[in-house]
């Protein structure tokens, strides 16, 4: 029982974000896969110097 007690109490705690604070959460997002896409693009473009099909 003391397990859903802790539940129940983070579930009070939680809070809705604000517009500012969903903003730059999704900013984040963003430059995060931007990140990765870049990291997986230079990968690839590497590998297709020294690998030819």
């Amino acid at each position: 029982m003391s397990m859903f007690k802790k539940y129940i109490n983070v579930l009070k705690l939680a809070r809705k974000p604000d517009r500012k604070e969903y903003w730059q959460y999704t900013k984040l997002i963003f430059l995060g896969i931007l990140l990765l896409g870049s990291i997986s693009y230079v990968i690839g473009v590497i590998f297709g110097l020294f690998i030819t099909v």
